[in-house]
């Protein structure tokens, strides 16, 4: 999407306390990140509040089918990004995913202890990433054979994830228990379901460099959006029904649907701003939430988790408890962005990645030896480029 890209380096440059936007570029290229998978991911964030605290349904329903979806595809599309790149080490790609996968996981386990009237979804993404990083890399040159994967997970997936909850017992340890429910059985995300999401990512990736403009992008949303209601419609009339959340074929395949066409819209909403003299000061407080989305995610929790103390046994979905976790996040996001350039666990994950001077089979001890000494010599790391989004 040559002509509607907001490029943004992975450093930040600052002159005088502001931050130089450089030149739009093609997707994929080293470096600079992808404003409309940005802004895709801040509508996630958004919908996300959404979804855990309105307290009324009807229209903000869309938000329970898109939310969730739309993480797991960003990561889907930014993992094909990444992949596009060039030299790309196949080494260092996989343990960068397996790193940045283990450290979600871990960060959710601490946030569904810190917080039990959300099912944190962090867990979930973070299995997806572990497990997307090979089957991308095998399968990123074969779009179709993808899009046959894809397919045949989301027919296969409901009867996976029937089997898994009739084999969960009672007597099930702690750790047999949460890989079963994050891979099939979870109540409301589980892997087998998010996996076909993110391959369909991984095929609107290479999409992505062709839709030269909004008036391309315009259609392919349409398309995409009536694709997506169709399916859901002929899901609700049949048997296994199409609710949120419910990993049926037809919420999975409806979902991926509706996930594409945000994300298509969202680079068309940009390429439409691209001519302004500012093209980011328009979104820049949505923009600063999907850079900073894993923060975002973290203080909504905490925040709720606060609240939580001085409002001893109710709820959280409150017009109330919305809009101070509305205020909070994207304020939060947006200070962060505008004066340290990044969030501190989007930096954490930054200092995961394995350093470039590393090389496959190395050992231990030289990839640690490798890390300190790459970290002395460029200091504090730049933010991270759009890659994998971390939920």
């Amino acid at each position: 999407m040559s002509a509607g890209v907001v490029a943004r380096r992975s450093g930040r440059h600052r002159t005088r306390g502001r931050v130089r936007v450089p030149e739009r570029v093609a997707p994929g290229a080293t470096g600079p990140r992808l404003a409309g998978l940005d802004l895709a991911r801040g509508l996630a964030v958004l919908s996300m509040l959404v979804a855990h605290l309105a307290p009324v349904g009807g229209v903000l329903d869309v938000s329970e089918y898109l939310t969730a979806p739309l993480f797991a595809l960003v990561i889907g599309a930014g993992t094909g990004l990444a992949l596009a790149r060039p030299g790309v080490e196949a080494g260092r790609f996989l343990l960068d995913s397996l790193l940045r996968g283990l450290l979600l996981v871990a960060l959710g386990v601490l946030l569904q202890a810190t917080y039990d009237q959300v099912d944190v979804v962090l867990p979930y993404l973070g299995v997806l990433v572990v497990v997307l990083g090979p089957l991308a890399l095998a399968l990123r040159r074969l779009p179709l054979l993808v899009v046959g994967v894809a397919a045949g997970l989301a027919v296969v997936g409901p009867l996976v994830t029937e089997r898994a909850r009739d084999a969960l017992g009672p007597g099930s340890g702690t750790v047999v228990r949460d890989l079963v429910l994050w891979l099939a059985a979870g109540p409301s995300y589980r892997l087998v379901s998010f996996l076909p999401m993110a391959l369909g990512g991984l095929v609107l990736a290479l999409v992505l460099p062709h839709l030269a403009g909004w008036r391309t992008a315009a259609p392919v949303f349409a398309v995409l959006l009536a694709a997506a209601t169709v399916v859901h419609a002929l899901g609700v009339a049949s048997p296994d029904g199409a609710a949120a959340y419910s990993g049926t074929t037809a919420e999975v395949v409806a979902a991926t649907f509706l996930a594409a066409a945000v994300v298509v819209a969202s680079c068309a909403v940009v390429d439409l701003l691209a001519g302004r003299p500012r093209p980011d000061a328009v979104l820049a407080p949505v923009l600063a939430v999907g850079r900073l989305a894993l923060t975002a995610y973290t203080v909504q929790v905490l925040l709720l988790a606060l609240v939580a103390v001085f409002r001893p046994g109710e709820r959280d979905d409150s017009w109330l408890v919305l809009a101070l976790t509305a205020v909070v996040v994207v304020g939060a996001c947006w200070l962060l962005d505008r004066t340290w350039g990044t969030g501190p666990l989007e930096l954490l994950v930054r200092l995961a990645r394995v350093p470039e001077g590393w090389r496959s089979g190395a050992g231990l001890r030289d990839a640690v030896g490798s890390l300190s000494a790459a970290r002395r010599r460029r200091g504090p790391p730049p933010p991270p480029r759009s890659t994998p989004p971390e939920g």
